[in-house]
């Protein structure tokens, strides 16, 4: 139980997310003139409801755990090889966490900038969208990594091996992500690839800064440029 309980719960909200998301409108918070930012503010909130309920689930499973990884931790701690993100045996998470914040951006940025090229956009925008798009990639960048690796790493720690813990969280964000950017399989197996290594540094680090800076800088991108999709 204590194995498949963290999992179930994790699953659960997965479901709530993918279920309510499209429905998120329905709060009826209106911010600001632009529809975009009203349906994110609205799917926030409902997504940080979803966060704080694994967050009380997970202290309840292992208040230990929860507490220690709920924190900055060692941003300099020593990780282990894996080297599909050309991480090395003794590489700093310092540097390692440097390293994939620049690489992944630039992956994501890249993706994104095929999905821009062509249509009329006008970057003009991000002068009164860009308050918003970094709140709104703050929230949810922190709510996902409260529910997929706070949520999965602490209960489990100690429980199951480091790499079994990793492929639990990959799997649920991933599957998470089906109807993310991208969006399908692509979009599942990207995001799980992501979510090992995220969860790989939470591990490692017994913190969660650079699993939230990567996944916040990546929602930055995205989310600003579904602003400018959708704006323009």
């Amino acid at each position: 139980m204590k194995i498949i309980t963290p999992i179930i719960i994790a699953i659960l909200i997965t479901a709530g997310i993918l279920t309510l998301s499209g429905k998120a409108s329905k709060i009826g918070i209106t911010i600001s003139e632009n529809s975009f930012i009203n349906f994110q503010i609205n799917y926030q909130l409902l997504l940080l409801s979803f966060a704080l309920l694994s967050m009380i689930s997970s202290y309840i499973l292992n208040s230990e755990s929860f507490k220690s990884i709920l924190s900055v931790g060692n941003i300099s701690a020593v990780g282990e090889e894996l080297k599909i993100f050309g991480i090395k045996k003794g590489d700093s998470w310092l540097k390692t966490g440097i390293s994939l914040s620049i690489f992944i951006s630039l992956a994501t940025a890249t993706f994104m900038y095929f999905q821009l090229k062509g249509q009329t956009i006008d970057y003009g925008l991000l002068k009164t969208g860009l308050f918003w798009i970094i709140i709104l990639s703050f929230t949810n960048s922190f709510s996902e990594e409260i529910i997929y690796r706070v949520g999965i790493n602490g209960p489990l720690a100690s429980i199951l091996s480091p790499n079994k813990i990793f492929l639990v969280s990959a799997l649920i964000f991933g599957i998470a992500h089906f109807q993310g950017v991208p969006n399908g399989i692509v979009g599942v197996i990207l995001a799980g690839l992501l979510g090992y290594v995220l969860s790989k540094s939470v591990h490692e680090t017994n913190g969660i800064f650079w699993a939230w800076l990567i996944h916040f800088l990546q929602d930055v991108i995205i989310i600003g440029s579904l602003y400018l999709m959708k704006s323009s």
